[in-house]
């Protein structure tokens, strides 16, 4: 490495971020390996100046996959949602990936991933996202979950939009009533507006048309 790049190097932990951004810049442009020399500095590099190369290095031109592939473990959620997204931008997104980031602790996160899924069509993870419809802590993810379900789903996937009929969120009851129906092609009722009491009774109707599929199985 020349006497220049180890300038921009020092130029890249220097406590103005414009300098710090001007200095990953300058990497791009006069190393021969920059995914090399930023993973070097990536190692041991502060949040404000991990922040800056993910930054220039987001909207650069060459493919930086492996960094971001890296990013995807960061401690800052910020960080892992912005680099699943530039490896779903990039062509890089890999389901069985997709499947392990649904576990991700922030919801943000899991809802970013959910998205992904939806739009390439992945069946292959359908079995995770049916179990968050009930099992994940956040009620937007859950809700998210419903959605795709109702999209790319089956009937093999009916009891476990069933168990959501009961969620504490009224918003992500409503949509497992969506879900139902787009599933299974019944229909008992608009909950969307419904009364209190007329909800109730979507719900038990719902769960009284399961009961009795489950019979006739």
């Amino acid at each position: 490495m020349g006497v220049g790049l180890n300038q921009i190097l020092r130029d890249l932990h220097d406590e103005d971020p414009e300098i710090k951004k001007l200095a990953a810049k300058a990497i791009l442009k006069e190393s021969s390996d920059p995914v090399k020399v930023f993973s070097s500095v990536l190692k041991d590099a502060d949040q404000q100046t991990s922040a800056a190369i993910y930054d220039i290095l987001f909207d650069a031109e060459d493919d930086f996959t492996p960094i971001f592939r890296a990013a995807t473990t960061d401690e800052d959620p910020a960080v892992r949602a912005r680099a699943i997204r530039y490896l779903f931008r990039r062509g890089a997104f890999r389901p069985e990936e997709g499947a392990r980031w649904l576990s991700d602790s922030d919801p943000y996160v899991r809802r970013r991933v959910i998205s992904y899924l939806f739009w390439m069509n992945d069946t292959s993870s359908l079995e995770t996202v049916a179990a968050l419809c009930t099992d994940d802590p956040d009620e937007s993810v859950r809700k998210d979950c419903l959605r795709l379900m109702a999209i790319w789903g089956s009937p093999e996937n009916v009891e476990q939009v069933i168990r959501a009929l009961e969620d504490p969120s009224h918003e992500v009851s409503v949509q497992a009533v969506h879900t139902l129906k787009k599933l299974t092609g019944e229909d008992f009722g608009e909950p969307t507006g419904a009364s209190p009491e007329e909800f109730e009774w979507i719900v038990a109707k719902w769960q009284g048309w399961w009961e009795i599929m489950r019979e006739r199985a």
